[in-house]
C-alpha cells in the first residue's frame, strides 16, 4: 500500500499557449437494444433517434447531444474513435481526461465501458484505451520516456475500497450472495484529500506501475473480479458500487545533443516533464426497490447508490445552470464521496466525456427520461483543462522566457566585449546542464522510492526544489546585472561559428558520399569477377561431358553395322552353296501341295458358313423362348402385386373413412368448444379493455389535474405578489396564505396520485406482457410439434386454447399493450416534469415566501387546524371501518351458516333422489301409460299453469290418471311419495335466494369500505 505520487501542478504556460481555455463536457447517448426479457414482456421501443442527427425523442420531449449511438443513430463501434480517442491524444499533451458512464441499472454501462473484462467486453472503452495507449507509447518511445501507473477503486455504501490491494485479493460471500472485498482488521481506511493547489488525491490507495498491455489487463481483470456485484430482478449481475479505473501517464523527453545556438536549445527544453490522468468511471445504476425486488443488504446498497447519484445530479444541476454559475452558487461536491472524487472531472481540470446509457423499453420510460435530462444539463458544464507540468519545469520555462526577454533588451541597447559574452555563454550552458542532471536525478529518485514514506518524499522534493530555485534565482540575478551591449558580439560570433560548422558539415557529407560510391564500385567488380570464374568453369565441364557421350554412341553404332554386315555375308554364302536343279524340284512340289491345300480350305469355308447359319437360327429361337418365359413371369408378378395393392387400397380407404369420420366428430366438438372459447375470450377482452380504458382515463385526468395545478403555481397570486414585493396585510393575507398552503398540499397529493396510477398501469402492463409471452411461447412450441411444459403458471390454459383463439388473443393483447405503452410514456413524461418542478421548488425554499413571524404563526395555526380536522375525520373513518368490519364478520358468519344449510339440503335431496329412482324403477310398466297420457289433450292444461309451484304442477299432471282405476291409484301413491322431493326443491330455492341476498349485502359492504378508504 502506498499513496499516489505527488501530482504535478496544473500549470498554464505564460502567454496562454498551454491551455486554460474553457471547454464544455461532451455528452454521448448509447441506446442499447431490447433484451430478451423485455421482448418476452412485450415491451415497445419508446425512444426515437432522428436519422442523420444526434437527436433523441421520447414522448413529447426532444434532446440534442454531441453524439447518439445505437438504434437508428451511429454504430456503437464509432463511439471510441469519436468520443474517447481525442481524450487519449490529449493525455500525451498533458491534459487530464475523464470518461463517465451514467444511466439506469441494466442499461449497459459496464458493457459499454468494458470493465466487466470478459470476451464480450473486448469491444468496450477500457480495453480499447489500453490498446491505443500502448500503441502510441511504442511509437514515441524513441523520443520520450514513459511511465504508466494504474489504480482501481470502488465506492460501496459510501466507503472507498481498493480493488488492487494485494492483502485483500480474496473475496467474501455473504448469506444473501453478495460478493465483495474483505476489510483487513487494523488497516486504515482510504481517505480523500485535497492538496494546496486543489488536486484531489486518495491517501492509502494502491497505485502500481505497468510496463505492458498484458500487465495492465491483468490488473483490470483482478479489480473487476474483486468488484461488488449482485443479482436483482432487473439485472443478474448488477454492479453494486461505483468503480473508477485511473491510468496515470508520466512522460519525460529524452535529452538531445545541445545546440550551439541558445535559441534552439531553449526550444528543445520545453515540456520536459508532463503528467496526466485518465479516469474511466463505471457508475452503479439508479434503481427502484419495487422493480428490483431488493431487500435486506441489497436494499441498503440501493439506498447508498441512489444517494450518491442524487448528489451527482445535484452537482450537475448546479454546474449546468448558467444563472446559478454566474451567481457563484455553492456546488455541493462534499455531499458524497463520488462527487468529491469527480470534482476535477465536473467543472475542474479535465476534459470530460459523459456517456448516457439508456434503455428503449417503454417500461423504463421514466428512468430513461430522467437520464436524458441529466445528460442534457451536463452539456452546459464548463471545465478548465490545463497542461499538467512539473513545478520545476514550469519554473525553468518562466526563467527561459525571462532570459529571452532580457536578451531582446540587450539587442535593443547594444553589445559588449566578446570575452564577457563567452564567459556568460559558458555559465549559461553549465547551469542548464546542471539543471538537466538534477531533473534527471529527481526523476530517477521518484521512480525508485515507492516504499519510502510519502511525507519524506515530499520533504526531499521540497528541499531539492528550494535548492534548485535558489541557484537559478542567483543565476538570473547575475545575468540581469550583466552588460546589455554583449548581444551583438554574441550574435556575430554565433553566425561565424554556424558558417564554419555548415561548411565542415557539407565537406563531411561530400566525403561520405564519395566513399559510398567507391565502395559500391569495388563491390560490383568483385561480383563480376566471381560470376566470370563461375561461368567459365561450368562451360568446360559441360563440353567434356557432351563430346564423351557422342563418342560412345558412335562406337555402338559401328559395332551394330559390323554385326549386320557379317550376317548378310553368311546368308549370301549359304545361298550360293545350293544347286539350281534341286531348287526347281522343291518349287514344283511346293506348288502342288499349295493347290491341294487351297481346295481343302475352300471346302472347309463352305461348311463353316452353313454351320454358322444353323447356329444363328438356334440362338434366335432360344432368345425368343427365354423372352416369352420372362414375359410370363412378369405378368404373374404384376397380377400378384395388383391383388395385394387392391387389398391395401381397400384397407386404406376403410381406415381413411373411419379417421375422417372421427376427425369430423372431433372438429364438430372442437368447433363447439372454440365457439365457447371465442365468446369467453370476447367477454374477457371486452372486460380488460374497459378496465384498461378506465385506468387510462383516470391516469389522464390525474395527470391533467396535476399539470393544471403546476401551471397554477406559476401564476399563483401569492407567489407573484411576494416576488414583486407586494405583501397583503390582515385577513386577506391570511386567506392568501391558506390558499397557497392548500394548493401546495393538493399538488403533493396529485403527484402521489399520478405516481400511484403509474405503478398500477405498470402492473397491468406487466400482467399483459406475461400473458402475451406465455401465449407466444405455446404457439411457437405448437408450430414445432412440441408439447408445452406442464405445471407452469399459465401454460395449461394457453395450451388448451385452439390456434385461432390463441392468435385472436395475441392480437388483442398486442393492441392493449400498445395502448398501455403510450399511456406509460405520457404518464412518465408528466410525472418527470412534475417531480422536477417540485424538486426545483423545494430546492429554492418553499418557506422563503414567509416574510414575517406573523405570517408564519398564521400559517402554522392553519396547519394545526387542518391537521386536527384531518385527525378527527380519520377517527370517524376508523370507527366506521370498525363497524363495517363487524358487519362484514356477521355477514360472513351468516353466509357460512347458509352454506352449511345448503350442503345439508343437497345431501338430503340426493338421498331422496336415490329413493325416488328406486321406486320409479319398480314401476316401469306405469311409464308407458304415463307417456301415453302425456300425449293427450290434458297436457296442454298442465303447461298453462306456469305460475303454480312445482309440486302443484306435478300433482295436476297426475290427476287425470286417478280416474283410471287401479293404475291411477298406484300412480297416486308414487306421486304422494315424491312430495318430499318437491318440498326439498322449494327449500333449495329459498336457501339460494338467501345466499344471493347475503352476497349482495357483502358486495355493498365491500364497496362502502373501499369508498371510505379512498376518501
Amino acid at each position: 500500500m502506498m499513496d499516489a505520487p505527488p501530482s504535478p501542478s496544473p500549470v498554464s504556460p505564460p502567454g496562454g499557449g498551454g491551455g486554460g481555455e474553457d471547454c464544455c463536457v461532451k455528452v454521448a447517448v448509447h441506446v442499447r437494444p431490447l433484451i430478451a426479457d423485455e421482448k418476452a414482456q412485450g415491451c415497445k421501443d419508446c425512444v426515437t433517434v432522428v436519422p442523420g442527427k444526434p437527436q433523441v425523442q421520447i414522448g413529447t420531449h426532444s434532446f440534442t447531444f454531441d453524439h447518439v449511438y445505437g438504434s437508428t443513430g451511429s454504430p456503437s463501434t464509432a463511439m471510441f474513435e469519436e468520443c474517447v480517442a481525442p481524450l487519449v491524444d490529449g493525455l500525451f499533451q498533458g491534459y487530464n481526461a475523464t470518461v463517465l458512464a451514467y444511466g439506469q441499472t441494466g442499461s449497459g454501462k459496464t458493457y459499454t465501458m468494458g470493465t466487466g473484462f470478459k470476451e464480450s467486453y473486448q469491444a468496450g472503452i477500457v480495453p480499447q484505451v489500453m490498446s491505443v495507449l500502448f500503441g502510441k507509447i511504442e511509437t514515441l518511445k524513441h523520443q520520450t520516456e514513459f511511465q504508466l501507473h494504474v489504480s482501481f477503486i470502488e465506492i460501496l455504501k459510501e466507503e472507498v475500497r481498493d480493488l488492487l490491494d494485494p492483502s485483500c485479493l480474496h473475496k467474501a460471500e455473504s448469506p444473501n450472495g453478495h460478493a465483495g472485498k474483505v476489510n483487513v482488521p487494523g488497516k486504515p481506511p482510504i481517505q480523500i484529500r485535497e492538496s494546496s493547489n486543489g488536486v484531489i488525491t486518495l491517501a492509502g490507495s494502491t497505485e502500481v506501475s505497468v510496463g505492458s498491455l498484458k500487465e495492465m489487463a491483468a490488473y483490470l481483470e483482478q479489480g473487476s473480479l474483486s468488484r461488488a456485484t449482485g443479482s436483482t430482478n432487473m439485472n443478474n449481475q448488477s454492479s453494486r458500487s461505483h468503480a473508477i479505473f485511473t491510468i496515470t501517464l508520466e512522460q519525460m523527453q529524452k535529452n538531445n545533443s545541445l545546440s550551439t545556438g541558445d535559441g534552439s536549445q531553449n526550444d528543445g527544453m520545453n515540456d520536459e516533464y508532463l503528467c496526466a490522468k485518465l479516469h474511466l468511471v463505471d457508475l452503479a445504476g439508479s434503481e427502484r426497490a419495487k422493480r428490483t425486488g431488493s431487500d435486506g443488504l441489497r436494499f441498503k446498497e440501493g439506498i447508498h447508490i441512489n444517494k450518491g447519484l442524487l448528489a451527482l445530479g445535484n452537482v450537475i444541476s448546479a454546474l449546468g445552470d448558467e444563472k446559478k454559475r454566474k451567481e457563484g452558487l455553492h456546488v455541493p461536491y462534499r455531499d458524497s464521496k463520488l462527487t468529491r472524487l469527480l470534482q476535477d472531472s465536473l467543472g475542474g481540470n479535465s476534459r470530460t466525456c459523459m456517456i448516457a446509457c439508456i434503455s428503449p423499453a417503454d417500461i423504463n420510460a421514466e428512468e430513461t427520461l430522467n437520464t436524458l435530462k441529466y445528460a442534457n444539463r451536463a452539456r452546459n458544464i464548463k471545465n478548465k483543462p490545463v497542461v499538467n507540468r512539473d513545478p520545476m519545469s514550469s519554473e525553468m520555462l518562466k526563467m527561459r522566457q525571462q532570459l529571452e526577454y532580457l536578451q531582446a533588451e540587450l539587442c535593443a541597447r547594444g553589445g559588449s566585449s566578446s570575452d564577457e559574452v563567452q564567459v556568460l555563454k559558458e555559465r549559461i550552458a553549465w547551469l542548464e546542464s546542471t539543471n538537466e542532471d538534477l531533473c534527471r536525478e529527481l526523476h530517477v529518485y521518484r521512480s525508485r522510492c515507492a516504499a519510502v514514506d510519502p511525507r519524506d518524499i515530499d520533504v526531499q522534493d521540497a528541499s531539492i526544489c528550494s535548492v534548485k530555485g535558489e541557484g537559478l534565482k542567483r543565476s538570473l540575478r547575475s545575468l540581469e546585472a550583466s552588460d546589455y551591449q554583449m548581444v551583438e558580439t554574441v550574435q556575430s560570433d554565433t553566425r561565424e561559428i554556424d558558417d564554419e560548422v555548415a561548411k565542415e558539415w557539407e565537406h563531411t557529407l561530400l566525403q561520405s558520399t564519395m566513399d559510398k560510391e567507391l565502395h559500391e564500385l569495388n563491390r560490383r567488380l568483385e561480383e563480376k569477377e566471381s560470376e566470370m570464374k563461375l561461368v567459365g568453369g561450368f562451360d568446360t565441364v559441360a563440353l567434356k561431358q557432351h563430346f564423351g557421350k557422342k563418342i560412345m554412341e558412335m562406337e555402338d553404332e559401328k559395332r551394330v553395322v559390323q554385326q549386320e554386315r557379317d550376317r548378310l555375308l553368311a546368308e549370301i554364302e549359304n545361298l550360293s552353296a545350293g544347286s539350281d536343279g534341286h531348287a526347281q524340284k522343291l518349287q514344283d512340289v511346293h506348288s502342288q501341295k499349295l493347290k491341294t491345300l487351297e481346295t481343302q480350305i475352300s471346302d472347309l469355308k463352305k461348311k463353316q458358313e452353313s454351320q454358322v447359319q444353323l447356329l444363328k437360327q438356334k440362338q434366335k429361337s432360344d432368345e425368343a423362348a427365354k423372352k416369352l418365359q420372362e414375359e410370363i413371369q412378369s405378368i404373374k408378378a404384376q397380377k400378384v402385386q395388383l391383388q395385394h395393392r387392391m387389398k391395401q387400397e381397400a384397407e386404406q380407404f376403410r381406415q381413411w373413412k373411419a379417421s375422417r369420420e372421427k376427425e369430423l366428430l372431433q372438429l364438430r366438438k372442437e368447433g363447439r368448444r372454440n365457439e365457447y372459447e371465442r365468446h369467453k375470450l370476447q367477454a374477457i377482452n371486452q372486460r380488460q379493455k374497459m378496465v384498461l380504458q378506465r385506468k387510462t382515463e383516470e391516469a389522464a385526468v390525474a395527470t391533467k389535474r396535476l399539470k393544471e395545478l403546476l401551471e397554477g403555481r406559476k401564476s399563483s397570486p401569492r407567489e407573484n405578489g411576494l416576488s414583486n414585493g407586494h405583501v397583503a396585510n390582515g385577513q386577506s393575507n391570511e386567506k392568501s396564505l391558506q390558499r397557497w398552503l392548500d394548493h401546495e398540499l393538493e399538488v403533493m397529493v396529485n403527484v402521489h396520485e399520478v405516481r400511484f396510477e403509474y405503478e398500477k398501469q405498470s402492473q397491468v402492463r406487466a400482467a399483459l406482457g406475461e400473458e402475451l409471452a406465455v401465449l407466444r411461447q405455446v404457439d411457437e412450441l405448437a408450430s414445432k410439434g412440441l408439447t408445452p411444459p406442464k405445471g407452469k403458471n399459465g401454460f395449461a390454459r394457453a395450451s388448451s386454447m385452439s390456434p385461432n383463439a390463441r392468435m385472436s388473443r395475441i392480437a388483442s393483447l398486442e393492441s392493449m399493450l400498445n395502448i398501455s405503452s403510450n399511456s406509460l410514456v405520457a404518464m412518465a413524461s408528466q410525472l418527470s416534469e412534475a417531480e422536477e418542478r417540485e424538486r426545483s421548488f423545494t430546492t429554492r425554499g418553499r418557506w422563503n415566501q414567509l416574510r414575517s413571524m406573523g405570517e408564519a404563526k398564521s400559517l402554522l395555526q392553519h396547519m394545526f387546524n387542518s391537521l386536527g380536522d384531518a385527525r378527527c375525520q380519520m377517527w370517524e373513518k376508523d370507527m366506521d371501518i370498525k363497524e363495517m368490519k363487524e358487519q362484514f364478520k356477521e355477514l360472513v358468519n351468516l353466509l357460512r351458516q347458509s352454506e352449511t344449510r345448503r350442503k345439508e339440503v343437497e345431501k338430503e335431496l340426493r338421498l331422496r333422489e336415490q329413493a325416488a329412482a328406486i321406486a320409479l324403477a319398480t314401476a316401469a310398466s306405469v311409464g308407458s301409460l304415463v307417456s301415453s297420457i302425456c300425449a293427450s289433450t290434458e297436457t296442454a292444461k298442465i303447461y298453462t299453469r306456469n305460475s303454480e309451484r312445482p309440486s302443484q304442477r306435478i300433482c295436476s299432471f297426475y290427476r287425470p290418471i286417478e280416474k283410471n282405476g287401479t293404475a291411477g291409484a298406484s300412480i297416486n301413491e308414487k306421486t304422494s311419495s315424491c312430495k318430499p322431493r318437491w318440498e326439498a326443491v322449494e327449500m333449495e330455492e329459498k336457501s339460494s335466494s338467501v345466499a344471493l341476498a347475503i352476497q349482495v349485502e357483502m358486495a355493498e359492504a365491500m364497496e362502502a369500505i373501499r369508498d371510505n378508504q379512498a376518501q
